[in-house]
């Protein structure tokens, strides 16, 4: 189902982490609590194999055939300056429903504006991973308890 996955190393494969902890650090003026934290962008996303693209899936033993799909929420923070964050939560509030209607996020709302910036604008990797529309079924803190669970060093 995959291809040739021959020269694969699979136990190397295994031990990356869904995503990585991003370190950012500041200087000068900006050090001294001058940006905060506007608003999170949740995506909910389903894992990818980045060799063959196949969706990847978890099986429960050896009688389970069909397994269930890799699932896991990334918060995206949206970040101000703090000299303009009342500005920016101000105009964020003002248009959210007409966001929502043109279906745009939080974040493609932070690329509008000059004052506002998401993770996401920063080009960090994001891996190839599906991004879903909505939820899933599950309420949150089903994937955000396993996601804690699984980052345990």
């Amino acid at each position: 189902m995959c291809g040739l996955v021959d020269d694969i190393d699979w136990e190397k494969w295994t031990e990356g982490r869904l995503s990585k902890e991003t370190r950012v650090r500041y200087w000068g003026g900006v050090a001294r609590n001058r940006i905060r934290l506007v608003g999170i962008h949740r995506q909910y996303k389903v894992r990818v194999c980045r060799e063959c693209g196949v969706l990847l899936r978890t099986y429960e033993g050896a009688g389970d055939s069909v397994g269930s799909y890799v699932r896991y929420i990334q918060d995206n923070p949206v970040f101000a300056m703090a000299d303009y964050f009342e500005q920016v939560k101000t105009v964020y509030l003002k248009f959210k429903d007409n966001l929502k209607s043109e279906n745009l996020t939080f974040s493609d709302f932070a690329s509008m504006i000059p004052f506002a910036v998401s993770t996401l604008e920063l080009s960090l990797f994001s891996g190839c991973d599906l991004v879903m529309d909505g939820p899933f079924q599950e309420p949150d803190e089903f994937f955000l308890r396993k996601q804690r669970e699984a980052f345990q060093c």
